[in-house]
């Protein structure tokens, strides 16, 4: 780590060690994906950090599962608050919020679903352009609320790379979408999640966006759904 440039400061004070990053990170408390099983896969969802989660979109899997993340962000604690992104060209592709289904998770959990949906911010990108303004509207909402817990992204790289891609902008452009979203997140003390599809076809393929997009994740998990109704997870990568 680079020393601070903070006045008073001497150089030893600007780094921290190891030892201090561990302390720090396992006193952090952690977000909960839902599933036990996956929790303990990949550890829960630890502030400041970035998860990618891709896998098959037939079966609209990975939509009900940020649903479920956002829901969870917001069921445990009065105070949280979550922001859940959309991306998605809807003149080209079906990309909605799933508003009968997160009611259900409320309703389900015995609580006040009015309480529960006005601690979620919605953000919709439904162009590249547009995507390109969710990091300032996002740190908008965080400047108003402290208790952002979790920042959401639906299919965070459908508008540059999936099958219904206008492909108007370049794609160095999605790089600082997602590089600004990852700083605000880890600045704010904040976990990243976001899903996308696979790249191509395999046992585990690799998940589209290009390389930074792997590159920026700390954790990446493969979700497919199985015939019996549940989903396995393949950890592809994890620090």
């Amino acid at each position: 780590m680079s020393p601070s440039s903070t006045p008073g400061q001497s150089p030893a004070d600007a780094f921290e060690t190891a030892l201090a990053v561990m302390e720090r990170r396992s006193g952090a408390e952690r977000l909960t994906t839902g599933s036990g099983s996956l929790d303990a896969l990949i550890g829960g969802l630890e502030p400041g950090g970035f998860y990618l989660f891709y896998g098959p979109g037939e079966d609209d899997v990975l939509d009900r599962f940020i649903h479920r993340l956002v829901f969870e962000a917001v069921r445990l604690s009065p105070e949280r608050e979550a922001v859940y992104v959309l991306c998605g060209n809807y003149r080209r592709s079906r990309t909605v919020l799933d508003l009968d289904y997160l009611v259900s998770l409320f309703v389900e959990a015995g609580m006040d679903v009015d309480d529960g949906l006005t601690r979620i911010h919605m953000v919709y990108a439904f162009s590249e352009r547009q995507l390109m303004r969710v990091p300032r509207l996002v740190e908008g909402i965080m400047g108003d609320s402290n208790g952002v817990a979790l920042v959401a992204v639906q299919q965070v790289a459908k508008l540059f790379y999936g099958e219904d891609a206008v492909r108007f902008e370049d794609p160095a452009e999605f790089t600082g979408v997602v590089s600004r979203l990852r700083q605000l997140c880890y600045e704010r003390g904040a976990a990243l999640t976001a899903t996308c599809r696979p790249a191509g076809r395999g046992p585990v393929p690799l998940p589209e966006g290009g390389v930074y997009l792997r590159h920026a994740a700390s954790v990446i998990v493969y979700l497919r759904p199985l015939r019996d109704g549940r989903m396995s997870a393949h950890l592809v990568k994890h620090p």
